[in-house]
């Protein structure tokens, strides 16, 4: 066999592997996988937490560094369905998103600062935390309409 038979299957291999390691989760990762349809969303704000996309149409871009996602990633993604967060994977990375239910966000712990409103959405649309620190990643910016930000926001006080 020539070596560019042998590196072609190295390659093949690899790729292969990786894709095993990125979309294979053990537990404890809460996975967040989507099964509903558009009825499915009581309100436009848990249909952007849990798609984000807005009923408006309105287009509602993550973005990560210099990387751009549409529909890509939803909040759930990574804060699960509860808002609850815990320890996530994204490529060969793990991490771990914090609790975002309102009650939890504007509560005071240790050191850090509770949030408010403006604060919660500060952190959604420019991606820093109550007191002023930029988020870590993978947390992205989102862009979205001051309406679908509100929207969002009131989502996410039903949270319990």
């Amino acid at each position: 066999m020539n070596s560019l038979k042998i590196a072609i299957i190295l390659i093949a291999a690899g790729v292969v592997g990786l894709l095993a390691v990125n979309f294979y989760l053990p537990p404890p990762y809460p996975a967040y996988t989507p099964s509903y349809t558009a009825s499915d969303f009581k309100s436009n704000g848990e249909r952007i937490y849990f798609t984000a996309t807005s009923n408006s149409g309105e287009p509602i871009i993550a973005s990560i560094g210099t990387m751009r996602m549409y529909g890509m990633l939803s909040c759930a993604t990574c804060h699960g369905a509860d808002g609850k967060g815990g320890r996530g994977a994204m490529m060969m990375w793990t991490f771990d998103a914090p609790d975002i239910r309102y009650s939890t966000l504007t509560t005071a712990s240790g050191n850090e600062t509770p949030y408010n409103d403006e604060l919660i959405k500060r952190a959604v649309t420019q991606g820093i935390d109550a007191d002023g620190n930029r988020l870590e990643p993978p947390m992205p910016v989102w862009q979205m309409s001051d309406s679908d930000l509100n929207d969002l926001l009131d989502y996410l006080k039903t949270l319990k």
